[in-house]
């Protein structure tokens, strides 16, 4: 079922597009946009990508707190736990002698309480092994689960059965997992790991390890499939964990393709069969049960599992970017139910890939190229039914990166809001934002979430700047207060806004008379 984006509101049109900037004087163009009645209640957590700060803002757009003291940017993922403290990645860039550098990359997990202390400082960052894109805690304990690099070299690449001329840069970097437990300010036990070096598979050299028949085995990964020859094979970009099942699912973007993994057993038995993937879909040619045709994903995002509860518990919804899509460069929020058996296990007959055939798409531009990022973004079902996306880039036909939107069943929009900060530091409120806003992902939190007892939740007021606008009559932002201006007045007419210029509620005579008052060229403040 396709659901196509709904307009906005009328005023917002005057300078918004859903996926792109018109600007005009008066209209926000970064912060709040819209924010509906049907809105899911509570606060949004995101961190600019390639930025220090972290905000956590309520639906009005206000700001009620955030994190700023570490100095390196954030590597991606951010995270609210239930006492209140900030897990977020960090980037301090490579080890010394380290080749794993790639999009993504970071190097420690660190935790923050409510004030901005530093509680825990866990790095995991040498020529050997790095961390890179996103982690994610497991509920009801302090561990979590991180994303990694490890590093193979070419000799090891070709003895586990890589083609060797596709070792274009004489390393691989297979994905590996690790559960980290906390151990003081900057220690951490690894309890647990799984590793996609023991689960490959090959049919290009007998002589060498892993040989055997793709079809044949689903639940390895061909080490001779792969997007392109960079050393960066998989490029793992989200992890998410279920605890009812106790599985973890993955969303692997070079493969295009989403992987479940048991996490109910040790590391010793994750090492054999038992740690094969249980699950994958979105590209069934990784396996060699399908064709281009039969692909589904397109270098996909934000792949989760719907928390239980919640409508659609226990489906996997997805962001699926679009970057290689055949008939053209559009993204889509996706979702999809597993052949899940009463065991745990995933139906699969033989010879065919994993269903399902197809998924419900919940979003969709209209046209479809007006919603496209070639990569970042996330997508999260909220209690309330709705489904809140972050669109992370900008990218091709879709000038706006940076934005939350939140949409409901029927694929209404109801709230919309533009991440204002970024690498250059906070915008003022008018600036065109269709730069280098981006944003990895975004979460939002219930108002009763128990991260928030005990908290001073005030509203701060936005994050973007207000400057004085030294011309406010001048609604069109051409420089002249004129005809122009009157019209967009009367199409405002008994509301508020960027036309009630005495502030009085209301846009009426009285603002026609200050209008008038101000007729001819702006002045230069």
């Amino acid at each position: 079922m396709l659901i196509h984006a709904r307009a906005a509101t009328a005023s917002v049109l005057l300078a918004l597009s859903v996926h792109g900037i018109a600007m005009a004087q008066g209209v926000p163009t970064v912060g709040l946009i819209e924010n509906g009645p049907d809105a899911s209640p509570g606060y949004t957590l995101f961190s600019p990508l390639n930025s220090t700060p972290t905000y956590l803002i309520d639906n009005d757009g206000n700001l009620v707190n955030s994190w700023t003291s570490d100095t390196f940017p954030v590597g991606n993922s951010v995270y609210l736990l239930g006492d209140g403290s900030l897990l977020r990645c960090s980037d301090q860039g490579p080890a010394a002698g380290s080749a794993m550098i790639g999009g993504g990359d970071g190097s420690n997990v660190k935790r923050y309480d409510w004030d901005g202390a530093l509680t825990w400082d866990f790095s995991y960052n040498t020529p050997e092994h790095r961390l890179h894109h996103d982690i994610c805690p497991i509920p009801g304990s302090e561990n979590v689960l991180m994303i990694a690099w490890e590093y193979k070299t070419e000799a090891e690449a070709v003895q586990a059965g890589r083609n060797p001329s596709q070792v274009s840069q004489g390393s691989l970097w297979p994905l590996h997992v690790i559960e980290v437990e906390p151990n003081g300010l900057t220690g951490g036990n690894i309890v647990w790991e799984w590793h996609v070096w023991d689960h490959l598979i090959q049919d290009f050299d007998p002589a060498v390890d892993n040989y055997g028949v793709v079809a044949d085995n689903p639940g390895k990964v061909d080490i001779n499939f792969f997007r392109n020859g960079n050393a960066d094979w998989i490029h793992a970009n989200s992890i998410d964990y279920n605890p009812d099942l106790r599985q973890i699912v993955i969303s692997t973007p070079f493969l295009s393709e989403a992987w479940i993994i048991n996490h109910a057993i040790t590391t010793e038995d994750a090492a054999g069969p038992a740690g094969d993937l249980m699950y994958r879909w979105g590209n069934p040619q990784a396996y060699d049960r399908g064709t281009a045709a039969d692909r589904k994903l397109f270098f996909n995002h934000g792949v989760n599992f719907i928390p239980a509860g919640l409508p659609g518990a226990g489906n996997i919804i997805v962001f699926n970017n679009g970057n290689g899509r055949p008939d053209g460069a559009y993204s889509t929020i996706e979702e999809f139910s597993t052949p899940l058996n009463r065991d745990g296990t995933y139906a699969i007959k033989p010879g065919q890939p994993y269903g399902p055939t197809a998924s419900e798409v919940l979003f969709i531009g209209d046209p479809p190229t007006e919603f496209y990022s070639s990569g970042l973004s996330g997508v999260q079902r909220l209690p309330n039914g709705n489904t809140l996306i972050c669109k992370g880039r900008n990218s091709g036909a879709s000038p706006l990166g940076g934005f939350f939107s939140e949409i409901t069943p029927s694929g209404e929009q109801i709230w919309l809001y533009v991440n204002p900060s970024g690498p250059g530091g906070v915008l003022n409120q008018g600036d065109d934002p269709s730069g280098l806003q981006n944003v990895f992902s975004c979460f939002r939190y219930a108002p009763d979430y128990r991260g928030f007892m005990g908290r001073d939740l005030t509203p701060m007021g936005p994050i973007e700047i207000y400057p004085e606008d030294p011309c406010p009559a001048d609604l069109n932002g051409d420089g002249q207060v004129s005809g122009a201006d009157v019209g967009l007045m009367l199409a405002l007419w008994g509301e508020p806004g960027p036309a009630d210029l005495n502030d009085d509620g209301t846009t009426n005579g009285a603002d026609v008379g200050l209008l008038l008052a101000a007729w001819g060229a702006c002045s230069t403040p």
